[in-house]
């Protein structure tokens, strides 16, 4: 179960930074990823304070992913907070595989798809997983829309996108979210943070 709720706190969007103000490096973990000018580097409260503001419709499950959510090996976000609309957002987890050793990565993302069904309204699986790859290595990749609830009773058209990444006995999350329509950013800007990943 913390593995599915690990997975899905990674769609929702810090060790060192490198000299340059745009790009983050972890040496102990062997990652870098640089952002875009006008994107920010969040801290893990600011990215807690997020997840609070998420309104999915099982309620119980909510509480577990805020109890157990952890913070982010990197997190971005377009604009800074507060933003009055759907901040696109890029965030980075690294998890142990423990007995997913050796799983086909695509297999890790089906392990989710039945509980987003479940949690977001208008779910829809847009992209079903596929491989790829990330920073040279294989990787998997799905995409999803739904509508998000906030508090206030909006709901925001939504595309997440995710990435699962194994490298030894650990795997990469990448979890990215944009509005559907690329009013306030769009997929494009992910895909330039995802190709500036170095592994």
């Amino acid at each position: 179960m913390r593995i599915i709720q690990a997975l899905i706190i990674s769609l929702l969007s810090f060790a060192v930074f490198a000299q340059e103000p745009n790009v983050f490096k972890s040496v102990t973990v062997g990652f870098k990823v640089t952002k875009p000018d006008e994107w920010q580097f969040i801290t893990t409260e600011e990215n807690l304070e997020n997840l609070k503001k998420v309104q999915m419709n099982d309620e119980e499950f909510q509480q577990l992913m805020l109890k157990y959510s952890t913070a982010p090996l990197v997190a971005m976000m377009k604009y800074p907070e507060p933003f009055d609309d759907l901040n696109p957002s890029f965030k980075v987890n690294i998890k142990p595989l423990g007995r997913l050793k050796g799983t086909d990565p695509k297999n890790i993302l089906g392990l989710i798809l039945p509980q987003f069904q479940k949690m977001f309204q208008d779910f829809n699986l847009v992209q079903p997983p596929t491989d790829t790859t990330v920073g040279k290595l294989p990787a998997a990749y799905m995409r999803i829309n739904y509508s998000l609830a906030i508090p206030d009773g909006r709901t925001f058209p939504t595309t997440s996108e995710l990435w699962i990444v194994p490298r030894g006995d650990y795997f990469f999350m990448i979890g990215a979210g944009t509005r559907q329509d690329g009013k306030t950013g769009s997929r494009e800007e992910i895909s330039k943070i995802l190709s500036s990943v170095e592994l």
